[in-house]
Order: structure tokens, then sequence, then C-alpha cells
């Protein structure tokens, strides 16, 4: 077995390594502004499933930029094609471990940034933090789109029960990635990333966020994506809509229009806050909603995948959590507490 991970591991470094600038382009297409940052870095988020974990963003912005995203509608947000790194994370949050009288169970990456941005430096730091969490028995979870390399897959290899990853994916039609998430790793090799994750040992989710309304909701769709995600190892999914806010609306329309979908009325969804009232946007009525989760669970029941609604996001429609960093108690299995829909 360890002879087929280490295989396993190199053949994915030497595979991912010279995929990622054939892909994206050049990675210095994105401005990159090198930041040191003062503590305390590891502090709560506002998003109601992450708001009992300490939170790390080791940038400010994010390459990947995904044309639906809603940290572009921030007050801090640096601008497109912009992204600040703070280089010296790993060492504060180094020391601020040393100082704290009982360590973290686990610590999130990241609420508005991916950490596997395909920008070098911005992995580098990713995975200097990452291990210095690691090593002192933190365990680390993540979502990503982007691209978890083999540094990171040795790292993992290490670690992996105490690695809890969610990975989003929405199609695996390459039309709909190059439009809406160039920047991010094509669907397919996510997919891989999955199954070399589950293959390592680590706790592994997806998450189906955010599904574009007969786009990517419908059967034809839904239906080989989850046959895909069972395949590598994927039992639970988390799901939640579109939410239109005026940051991103136009584009987002702009180029559901220049793909011949039929034109989306956000004018005529409803305006929902996220629970608790943190943020919110135009979405699909709750009854629409509803019926859609209903038969998206079908289908993935078919597959053996079990589809919890984002509580956040859907704050009238489902109970628990989305388990967006996993599940709720140390130990505890990956499939309780997830969201499931109000009856």
């Amino acid at each position: 077995m360890l002879g087929f991970l280490k295989a396993l591991r190199r053949a994915w470094s030497l595979w991912v390594v010279p995929t990622v600038p054939s892909v994206l382009g050049r990675a210095d297409m994105v401005e990159l502004i090198r930041k040191q940052r003062r503590p305390p870095i590891l502090t709560p988020s506002a998003i109601p499933c992450l708001r009992s974990l300490p939170t790390v963003n080791v940038t400010q912005g994010c390459a990947l930029g995904c044309t639906y995203c809603y940290t572009q509608g921030y007050p801090d947000y640096p601008g497109p094609d912009r992204v600040v790194l703070y280089e010296n994370t790993a060492d504060v949050v180094r020391g601020e471990l040393e100082r704290k009288r009982k360590m973290p169970a686990r610590v999130y990456f990241s609420p508005s940034s991916d950490a596997f941005q395909h920008v070098p430096e911005v992995q580098a730091v990713s995975l200097q933090t990452m291990a210095t969490l690691l090593e002192a028995g933190v365990e680390v979870s993540f979502l990503t789109k982007g691209f978890v390399s083999g540094r990171f897959l040795d790292l993992f290899a290490e670690y992996a029960d105490r690695v809890h990853a969610q990975i989003g994916v929405t199609s695996l039609c390459e039309t709909l990635w190059r439009t809406f998430e160039l920047r991010t790793a094509p669907p397919a090799l996510r997919i891989e990333t999955i199954h070399a994750l589950v293959r390592l040992g680590c706790h592994v989710t997806a998450r189906l966020d955010p599904l574009i309304p007969d786009v990517t909701d419908t059967a034809r769709s839904l239906a080989p994506l989850l046959e895909a995600l069972s395949e590598a190892g994927v039992r639970f999914a988390s799901v939640s809509y579109l939410f239109l806010r005026p940051a991103v609306a136009r584009r987002v329309l702009e180029q559901l229009e220049g793909l011949g979908v039929p034109t989306l009325r956000p004018d005529e969804w409803e305006y929902q806050r996220f629970s608790e009232g943190r943020g919110g946007g135009r979405c699909i009525g709750v009854a629409s909603r509803r019926e859609r989760f209903e038969r998206i669970a079908a289908i993935g029941a078919g597959h053996g995948v079990t589809i919890s609604p984002c509580r956040c996001k859907n704050p009238t429609l489902a109970t628990g959590t989305c388990q967006i960093a996993g599940s709720d108690r140390l130990g505890q299995d990956e499939s309780a507490g997830q969201g499931l829909l109000r009856l």
C-alpha cells in the first residue's frame, strides 16, 4: 500500500504541476502584492457554519476569479486580478499556537479565498501554514476548487485523519467551467483530487454550489457528476443555488446569454438573507428550491450520495449544517449532522 501511495503521489506531482500553466495561462497575469500580517490571524468567521472554528485566509482576494464569487462585493476586495499575499502567515500562526492555553481542535481555510490558488507563492504559504497546524496536532479543513498538488498530498498522507476536504464542483461541462471558473482546476481534475484524497484516508465531501437553475441542476447535468463523485469515493455532498448580488449579477447574466442559455430573470427572484441575516442576495424562490433539492436528492440517492442543502443559504429549508469544515465533533462520522430538508 505504501508503495502504491508513493507512486500515486509522484505521478500526481508530475501531472499537476505542468498542467496548471497550460490550462490557466501564466500565473503572472495576477498582480501579487506581498504584505506582512499582524496577529491575530486565527479568528472565527461570520458564516454560521464556521463561527465555532478558527479560520485563516492566506490572501486577500483570490486569483481563481470565479464570475459568481460573492467576495467581489466585499469592501476590502482588492480588485480583479489582484491578490494580497500575507507571506508571514505560517510564522504568525505558529506564534499564536504557542501562546494559546488550549489548542484549537481544527482550523478552516479559507472563508474569503482559496488556499489552493494556482499562484506558486500562494501555494507555498498555504502549504507552510497547513504543515504548521498539522504538526501541532491541529486538524485542517478546507473548501477548494483549486489545485491540490503533490506537495500537499505528501503532507496530507502523514496526517490523513486530521484533514477534512470539501471539493467544490457543479458540473463536468468544460464549456461552463471555461465560462465561469477558468482559473480553477478543470472539473475532471477535481474528481481526481477527490479520488486521491480518499485513497489517502482523508475525510472528503463535495460541494455543489452554486447550482444554476435549469442549467447545472438538470438530471442530464447532475447524473454524470454524481456518478463520478460516487466512483471517486464521495458519499455526502452539500448543495446550494446561485445567489446573485449586484457586484456579480451583470457579468453572470451576460455570460449565460453568451452561451445561449435562456436569460434568467433575477428581478423576479426573491431576495433572501443568509442564516441569521448575514449576507444574502436574489435567488429562486423557496418553494422552487425545495422541489429542486428533493429532485437532486433522489438523483444522488441513485448513486449512493446523500445530498444536504446548505443551511446558511437556505435557513427556512434545511436543518443541521453543510459540513463545510467537516463534522461538528472530533471523531464524528462525516454524515452526522448533515443538513436535511425541513418537512
